[in-house]
């Protein structure tokens, strides 16, 4: 009699074949490490089996049948209900999605006090994946996209949900946005891998201050640490035919 299957083995019977193990686990909101920390220890979390399975379109049933899949959109608890208005339609899918994954927070000083502000990795070299191009986007080349991870503005954002990006429409105040974070690198002087993505409260010519929803939380980030700061497109811009 065989072996039964681990469930490392188990999650890469449902794995769709196109699917990076990468893509998989950003897609999830999980810590890129998730799937080969489930193969060292041999168990999970059902919440984090649960994120994997949501993240492509797979229930228990599928799950326990063991049976490979073909990809799926991501589910719909991971992507706000405008996004089924261009889903299944025929678009194209050739928006990259960039890597995150979670970070170490990084501590702020709010009003004199040190608050832990939630931040993510991001490799803006790296795609992980590709999602549907919304009709309102046609002309523009320049949108990436990303994967929520961490829960700093849920329920606004929730952990797995795509976002947007637009990296050439200045924000305003009461946007969200991706905030890249200067890092020095000895190779390349410096580079962008911290980003905080969060809602855009005041603008001044020293500083941003953000916001975060989960714990609520406003802090300031100096001008001179931040080297790019990027619109997230709102789902009634998206979906504006």
């Amino acid at each position: 009699m065989s072996d039964p299957l681990s469930l490392f083995d188990r999650l890469m019977a449902v794995k769709p074949v196109s699917l990076s193990v990468n893509a998989w686990t950003v897609r999830a909101g999980l810590s890129r490490s998730a799937l080969q920390d489930i193969k060292r220890r041999g168990n999970a979390s059902w919440d984090t089996i649960q994120k994997l399975l949501d993240a492509i379109g797979v229930t228990q049933a599928e799950f326990e049948a063991g049976a490979r899949q073909t990809e799926k959109e991501p589910s719909t608890d991971a992507v706000r209900a405008p996004y089924q208005a261009f889903r299944g339609q025929d678009r194209p899918r050739d928006i990259p999605v960039v890597g995150t994954a979670q970070c170490a927070d990084i501590e702020f000083t709010t009003d004199g006090e040190p608050v832990a502000i939630e931040t993510m990795e991001m490799d803006m070299g790296e795609v992980v994946d590709y999602v549907r191009r919304p009709a309102s986007l046609d002309n523009r080349r320049d949108i990436y996209a990303i994967y929520f991870v961490g829960g700093s503005l849920e329920p606004r954002y929730e952990a797995g949900e795509i976002a947007y990006v637009d990296p050439r429409r200045a924000p305003s105040v009461g946007s969200y946005v991706v905030v890249q974070l200067r890092r020095p690198d000895e190779t390349e002087g410096e580079r962008v891998h911290v980003v905080l993505a969060k809602r855009l409260n005041k603008v001044t010519a020293t500083h941003y201050e953000l916001e975060q929803f989960n714990p609520p939380a406003r802090f300031r980030v100096e001008r001179e640490r931040v080297k790019h700061i990027h619109r997230i497109i709102p789902w009634h811009e998206l979906v504006a035919f």
